[in-house]
């Protein structure tokens, strides 16, 4: 069994992460200062009814985690709950902010190595899961894009050129991912590219490492993907949870009374557009990539001040109360573990 100190966040890590998240929100805020007033007017027309609708909607993205991550360690730990699902994915969200963005895998994997799954056969599943969710990123923002190209190529003066970019990277990540999954040719060039590595030293370690990791990410997908209802039911439940994330800005400009004319579609393409080309953007915990790719996409369609407003509402519902509520979680699910 991993030790506890190499799995989990130290106390001084988690304070130093929590300190550079506090910096970065602090730098977004005096980003936004000019504007502040116009912001803090917009958030307070909230009701407390309307904040804890928002807020409960945001919390639906780790819960539906957690059910996909159920899905999928179902298939090879049949006593895996849905309750430890959802605990799985408090592991990831948590962890995935704690440690920076390098988290989520390697926490998720000590919680699925305490509840009887293998170190190997864990990270293979978190990586099929990891596959999943951009999967759906892609055919989601694919098919509202294809629909409303027309629309968005009319009123957007600059967003459609980053959108190649954007899609060649996630959609590369993808390709290549299921590709060394599925396909025994690809696990065979990737095992030859592997063996041009250094023989001595720490190189060597690696490649032993790397190797045992690709024969256990083949084992395990090829088990998974053989199960065609399963997946389909694991890549709905992403598209679901895309969904429901991409309604809060709708509800905010309706609630903060931001009148645009945008339609409920429209806001979920342009939303879908969001997420998909952070995907191509570097991110400090989470942080950073949205952000300006949010502003980058509404602000063709919103006045600097509105656009600002909606980000804020929309990262305090999909990020700051989710990371609240995932620490949480975490929590809870250690105590559970340290039960037995």
């Amino acid at each position: 069994m991993p030790r506890q100190s190499q799995n989990q966040p130290s106390r001084k890590k988690a304070l130093l992460s929590v300190a550079i998240l506090l910096a970065l929100t602090g730098v977004l805020i005096l980003l936004f200062q000019d504007h502040w007033a116009e912001i803090s007017a917009a958030l307070a027309q909230l009701s407390l009814g309307q904040v804890a609708l928002v807020l409960a909607l945001g919390i639906t993205y780790p819960l539906l985690e957690g059910v996909a991550s159920w899905l999928i360690v179902r298939s090879r730990l049949p006593g895996f709950t849905l309750r430890h699902g959802i605990d799985n994915a408090w592991m990831g969200t948590f962890g995935n902010v704690i440690c920076l963005g390098a988290g989520a895998v390697p926490m998720q994997t000590y919680y699925l190595h305490r509840c009887g799954l293998g170190l190997g056969p864990g990270v293979g599943l978190m990586t099929l899961q990891y596959v999943f969710h951009k999967t759906a990123v892609l055919l989601y923002a694919t098919v509202l894009l294809l629909a409303g190209r027309p629309w968005i190529a009319a009123h957007s003066d600059g967003v459609l050129r980053y959108l190649p970019g954007a899609y060649a990277v996630v959609a590369g990540v993808i390709m290549g991912l299921i590709a060394l999954c599925a396909l025994p040719v690809v696990q065979r060039l990737a095992r030859w590219l592997l063996h041009f590595l250094p023989d001595t030293g720490r190189w060597a370690e690696r490649r032993e490492s790397w190797l045992k990791q690709l024969d256990t990410l083949s084992t395990e997908s090829r088990h998974l993907l053989a199960d065609k209802p399963r997946c389909a039911a694991i890549l709905g439940v992403h598209l679901v949870k895309l969904f429901l994330l991409f309604c809060l800005p709708w509800m905010g400009l309706r609630f903060m009374e931001l009148d645009t004319g945008l339609t409920f579609w429209q806001v979920q393409l342009l939303t879908s557009l969001t997420l998909f080309v952070s995907n191509a953007l570097p991110n400090v915990a989470g942080m950073g990539s949205v952000e300006t790719a949010f502003l980058l996409v509404y602000s063709s369609f919103l006045p600097d001040a509105s656009s600002m407003s909606l980000l804020m509402f929309y990262r305090l519902a999909s990020y700051y109360a989710v990371f609240a509520a995932s620490a949480v979680g975490f929590a809870l699910a250690q105590r559970r573990l340290n039960r037995g």
